[in-house]
């Protein structure tokens, strides 16, 4: 009696949940592609910055530092980029700060021709390598 009197639509429930399921799932997928996007990105710039950091490295090694200061200008550019990646959390941002921050002494120290500032930048490069652990991976 009560189909008749429209209380209950046997077909419309089921269409209307799987609707509501449908919606909820691409929502779902949505969000973590951006994630995925985000995550990629971040550890995508810190392995780029460590790499670059470890060029300059091997520059100073050869008491190149003209092409040192290059590496170190970039890392300091990439890094810039880096924080400005929307989503990224407040704990990422002071970490890349710190780095950042580092990294400019690094560049006044090869400015000055310091060949001491090699075990800065391996230092800098492991800190770096722990940043990029401990966000999320792919």
């Amino acid at each position: 009696m009560g189909y008749y009197f429209g209380v209950a639509n046997p077909v419309k429930d089921p269409v209307d949940s799987l609707k509501s399921q449908v919606k909820t799932m691409t929502s779902t997928v949505i969000e973590k592609s951006s994630e995925f996007t985000h995550d990629l990105t971040l550890h995508h710039n810190l392995n780029r910055a460590k790499a670059m950091l470890l060029d300059a490295k091997k520059e100073i090694q050869k008491k190149n530092f003209g092409e040192a200061q290059d590496g170190v200008g970039k890392a300091i550019a990439l890094l810039t980029e880096t924080r400005a990646i929307p989503n990224t959390t407040e704990q990422i941002e002071k970490q890349i700060d710190n780095i950042h921050t580092r990294l400019l002494n690094i560049q006044d120290d090869v400015n000055d021709l310091k060949p001491s500032v090699i075990r800065e930048i391996a230092d800098l490069a492991e800190d770096i390598d722990q940043l990029r652990n401990t966000t999320p991976s792919l």
